[in-house]
């Protein structure tokens, strides 16, 4: 069952029990994701390093 089904459960049962089932699938979905990472985000802005690193930048 995935996290969206379980908070619908969670809503219309109203029970501690299937907030705590919701919350354990949601934490293991987004476990799963791929978090990014500055080099990540340097990549896509199409930054290439720091400025005050000696590339003649200000």
């Amino acid at each position: 069952m995935d996290s969206d089904a379980l908070w619908e459960t969670f809503l219309l049962s109203g029970r501690i029990s299937d907030y705590l089932r919701y919350r354990e699938t949601l934490r293991a979905e987004l476990a799963q994701e791929i978090q990014p990472t500055e080099e990540q985000d340097a990549a896509e802005d199409r930054r290439l390093g720091d400025p005050r690193e000696g590339d003649g930048g200000k």
